[in-house]
């Protein structure tokens, strides 16, 4: 095997690893949001961002030079397509999820706001409004 051939196959091995260890991550996120608790994707926040640019760094270089890759194995470059279809689909799937628990929180809170602007106007005797003070969980 040529330099250049074991230059491609390292690289597409490394994003075929790139790719694997944050589709892992965004599946057990996934599963998290699924089970309506966001705030405990916060842990793997540090690791997603370092492989996310660690991984969006290798398809930049490779769209430079798409030759980067030309000597890697068919078997290869097909493994990496299958994965980065996958990856893509979680990646949609988290989206989804992330929009449904904002929407979810901000309509709470909206909720949450109005109900105290009417036990105001309800409850107070004078022009002063005070608002009960409010507690939140993080459920939300």
């Amino acid at each position: 095997m040529t330099d250049t051939a074991l230059d491609a196959t390292t690289r597409v091995k490394t994003l075929i690893a790139l790719t694997e260890e944050l589709t892992s991550i965004i599946i057990q996120e996934n599963e998290l949001l699924t089970e309506r608790r966001p705030q405990a994707i916060a842990p793997f926040q540090n690791d997603k961002a370092r492989l996310a640019a660690a991984y969006a760094q290798s398809i930049r270089e490779i769209a430079i030079d798409r030759m980067s890759v030309a000597g890697a194995s068919d078997t290869l470059m097909s493994k990496l397509r299958d994965l980065t279809k996958t990856f893509e689909h979680r990646a949609a799937e988290q989206r989804a999820l992330l929009d449904g628990a904002r929407q979810a929180a901000e309509g709470v809170l909206k909720a949450v706001a109005s109900e105290a602007g009417d036990r105001d106007d309800r409850y107070s005797s004078d022009k002063r409004r005070t608002a009960p003070p409010l507690v939140l969980d993080q459920r939300a």
